[in-house]
């Protein structure tokens, strides 16, 4: 299996994109996922240098800010989450990408405003407008579960599955985020097998959300699981300095000589074992 490898570029803080890009296409990367704010961005400008260094965007990671709620109680504040991933799908539609990652609850809600229940069924209710304007764009919206210290809504994978079955939309599926799971699942095995038919985007940190390698998570387990259900999507870099929100990472000023060990450091642990893959 030959995968195609990207990073998440708003780990870099707030560093001038082309440096990304210089760093990506330096240790042989094929992409980069973007933040999803199209707001501000000029996406011209954004396309000029991506096909400047050979790379395309892959795909958009949506920020998911306490206004930016798709299951919140509050009409405004949903339609304007709704409106947002609408305006995240046009972004991945003008620069080329497949996928726009969708969190259900925002990060930073540990629980309901109204009950549990109510806001799962906003949630469908959100995802399938979505995912009809997605599905016209022909974009996939990636569902992605966070752990129960990031936010409450969705933290397994079964749930995600769950969530995506309700919905009942081609445009609505799945990422795993080996991060979350190391958290919330007890099967890295098991939990990717139960979403094999629905998952659309991988996630790569170890256990300790650093570059992959560096921690306890075993890829080797992870990555045999991924060729054996068939995954062919991204393999995207997720990894980050220790901060209890991870949106901070993106107002950082990270060294840039971490930055490129870490970016390095990734792709080779994972290009080193998939190639030793024997299945």
């Amino acid at each position: 299996m030959m995968y195609r490898y990207s990073v998440t570029q708003w780990i870099y803080g707030n560093e001038e994109f082309e440096t990304s890009l210089v760093r990506l296409k330096k240790f042989g990367y094929d992409g980069v996922e973007l933040a999803g704010e199209p707001a501000k961005m000029d996406l011209d400008a954004v396309r000029s240098l991506l096909n400047k260094y050979g790379l395309t965007c892959t795909s958009i990671c949506g920020i998911y800010t306490a206004d930016r709620d798709l299951s919140s109680p509050n009409t405004v504040i949903r339609s304007n989450a709704v409106n947002y991933v609408k305006a995240c799908v046009d972004m991945a539609a003008t620069l080329g990408a497949s996928v726009v990652i969708v969190v259900p609850s925002p990060v930073g809600k540990s629980g309901p405003d109204s009950t549990y229940s109510e806001e799962w069924k906003l949630a469908v209710s959100s995802l399938k407008e979505a995912g009809a304007y997605a599905e016209s764009k022909n974009i996939i919206l990636a569902i992605e579960a966070l752990n129960r210290f990031e936010t409450y809504l969705v933290n397994k994978l079964s749930r995600a599955k769950q969530l995506a079955q309700e919905v009942d939309q081609n445009s609505v599926r799945i990422m795993a985020d080996l991060f979350h799971m190391n958290i919330e699942e007890r099967s890295h095995r098991s939990a990717l097998q139960n979403i094999a038919s629905y998952l659309a985007h991988v996630h790569i940190a170890d256990n300790t959300r650093e570059a992959a390698g560096l921690g306890q998570t075993n890829f080797e387990d992870v990555f045999r699981t991924l060729k054996e259900i068939g995954y062919e999507g991204y393999i995207t870099m997720e990894f980050m300095p220790p901060v209890s929100n991870p949106y901070l990472t993106a107002q950082q000023s990270e060294s840039s000589v971490l930055s490129d060990q870490y970016t390095q450091q990734s792709i080779d642990h994972i290009k080193g074992i998939v190639s030793s893959l024997t299945i």
